[in-house]
């Protein structure tokens, strides 16, 4: 392994995050699959404690996608659908980390706001925006022949836009259990279920991210 690759892996916020989210759900999947009750608490409390790192990492993170909302925007000069749903991810993706964030000082009584209600609403903006994100990435997979590219580079390409849908999907299907529209049609999955699609997003995320470095 190059280490030089895995420090600036480290360095990096976004390589950090992933990295703790495929950790917190792994320490999910422990404790949803052990039969002792203090293990399983001891992982539980461990998926928590990591959680609540990634809320303090994304903490004012939302002020960048405020940013690419407007560049998105102002992209947009005409009835454009795949722009419109660009922009539709931004802001699902905004809405989360604000609400995470507002979840986050709620919980701790920084600011008067309800918790729980303000952490329902983050899930929503992020299921939105995950459906986005697939959405974004069969459109890119149906386009992908027509660019023209060498068998090379379509290959490379392609091999690409699959995982990222393979990982939108994943968050996909775990933030659907979290919002329950599906519930009253028998979609309830178990802790473990969720637990493996944010585990799997995770690592997927974690892959990317490394082949990226040089």
């Amino acid at each position: 392994m190059d280490l030089d690759k895995v420090v600036k892996l480290l360095q990096q916020t976004d390589g950090r995050d992933k990295i703790y989210k495929f950790a917190a759900n792994f320490a999910k999947i422990v404790a949803w699959q052990t039969a002792d009750k203090e293990t399983a608490k001891k992982w539980n409390g461990l998926a928590k404690s990591i959680g609540e790192g990634r809320s303090l990492m994304r903490m004012g993170k939302w002020v960048g996608n405020a940013s690419k909302i407007q560049a998105v925007g102002a992209k947009i000069t005409t009835l454009n659908q795949r722009g419109l749903v660009e922009l539709l991810r931004v802001i699902g993706d905004f809405g989360y980390i604000f609400g995470d964030n507002l979840a986050y000082l709620g919980k701790y009584n920084i600011l008067p706001v309800d918790a729980k209600s303000a952490g329902k609403n983050s899930k929503v903006f992020q299921f939105w925006g995950y459906v986005c994100a697939v959405i974004l990435d069969v459109w890119s997979l149906i386009l992908l022949p027509t660019k023209g590219l060498d068998e090379k580079t379509l290959q490379k390409e392609r091999t690409a836009l699959i995982l990222s849908f393979t990982k939108n999907a994943a968050d996909m299907m775990s933030t659907l259990a979290s919002v329950g529209y599906l519930k009253g049609f028998g979609y309830d999955p178990s802790t473990g279920f969720t637990a493996a699609c944010g585990a799997t997003s995770g690592a997927i995320a974690t892959y990317t991210n490394w082949t990226k470095l040089k």
